[in-house]
């Protein structure tokens, strides 16, 4: 009984570990995706006459 309490803390740290290595590279991606989208707003502007 205790193994199978062992293995499922195991499990469930593992598949955390795995969690948050997956959204740390969603966040990854957004973040250079902002940035590319914000170096590039800032490169192709033009600006207003009055």
């Amino acid at each position: 009984m205790s193994q199978l309490v062992t293995l499922s803390v195991f499990t469930v740290q593992y598949s955390l570990w795995i969690m948050g290595q997956g959204m740390l590279g969603i966040f990854i991606f957004m973040g250079i995706f902002y940035a590319l989208i914000y170096s590039l707003e800032k490169i192709f502007t033009t600006k207003r006459e009055k």
